[in-house]
């Protein structure tokens, strides 16, 4: 699944590899790494790797600042991350990761692994649960992307007879904001209409 950033001047995006090869035989079983990114914010570097394949992977988060490394971490997450970037949605001085991770499965129901850093360590970011009028028609297949001070999550809307392949209903762009020191909130959802075939 594409996703398209456009970070801030000072964000450093490195190119990421997906279904990478493994490294060279060698007597012991070796596992494949199938993502891997590096990403900066202004003095904060990142590294995201998964390892794994299928459905069931090990994502890998290194952070640090000035060399000093701050934060690391390995989860199990279900499905692939699509990408990976490094922001500062609230314009403050603490740097926002966000890991975009692509659902297994017809659905492919995608969700976002987020921390916020700070000078006395980090906390998660979560996105609040799509409900009311922006849930409407939603069956999945999200896609992510960062634009200026925002986070937006594009997804096709399906009508009530609608097969999971077919969607009929446009694609509907929810986007998030950030205020300092706060959780990511909807600012509001907008509808494009389907193209015609």
């Amino acid at each position: 699944m594409g996703v398209a950033v456009a970070g801030s001047g000072c964000d450093s995006q490195r190119t990421a590899t997906e279904g990478a090869n493994p490294t060279a035989p060698s007597a012991e079983a070796t596992v494949p790494i199938s993502f891997q990114k590096e990403v900066a914010q202004d003095d904060y570097r990142f590294s995201v790797q998964t390892t794994g394949t299928g459905t069931s992977r090990t994502l890998s988060l290194t952070a640090a600042k000035d060399n000093r490394e701050l934060f690391k971490t390995s989860v199990p997450i279900e499905g692939q991350v699509s990408d990976a970037v490094a922001t500062n949605l609230n314009d403050d001085k603490y740097p926002e990761l966000f890991v975009f991770v692509a659902g297994a499965g017809s659905g492919s129901y995608s969700r976002l692994v987020g921390y916020e850093f700070m000078n006395q360590g980090h906390r998660p970011l979560n996105l609040p649960e799509l409900s009311g009028p922006a849930a409407a028609g939603y069956m999945g297949h999200d896609e992510f992307r960062v634009e200026g001070r925002q986070l937006l999550r594009s997804f096709p809307v399906y009508r009530p007879d609608d097969p999971n392949s077919t969607p009929s209903g446009g694609i509907r762009t929810v986007t998030y904001t950030m205020e300092p020191g706060m959780a990511l909130s909807v600012a509001g959802f907008n509808d494009a209409p389907a193209q015609a075939q």
